[in-house]
């Protein structure tokens, strides 16, 4: 099967920080990614249920830079336009972002748990 333009992306950027930075901070930034983002994106939800455009604003600003650390790019986009929604109060518009945002992270997602299985046998390899 021939990878998504989302896992291209990711491989991309999982080559650059494994050659600049080592195989040990690749994993622990995907970690870290996997587990903070669930907990953006619920904040993110609470903030469209109490209109609470400056935590929008502050979330989907930290998930653009996130999203972009690991390779994301399209989230990383995604994000940048829910942060300028917020910003200009544009809550409904706001909302459909966030769903889109859950379902591409969803793939993102699984992008990066195949490379955190495979980040061992990537010595020497073309990634």
């Amino acid at each position: 099967m021939e990878p998504s333009a989302v896992e291209k992306e990711i491989k991309s950027k999982a080559k650059e920080w494994t050659d600049e930075y080592g195989e040990e901070f690749l994993l622990e930034l995907i970690d870290v990614y996997l587990v903070d983002t669930p907990n953006r994106i619920a904040q993110l939800h609470q903030a469209l249920d109490g209109g609470d455009t400056e935590t929008l604003v502050r979330e989907a600003h930290t998930l653009k830079s996130s999203s972009a650390n690991v390779g994301a790019l399209g989230l990383s986009a995604l994000a940048k336009e829910m942060e300028s929604c917020g910003r200009r109060g544009v809550l409904e518009r706001m909302a459909s972002h966030v769903v889109e945002f859950e379902e591409l992270f969803a793939q993102v997602k699984t992008a990066l748990e195949t490379i955190r299985k495979s980040a061992g046998q990537w010595d020497g390899q073309e990634r």
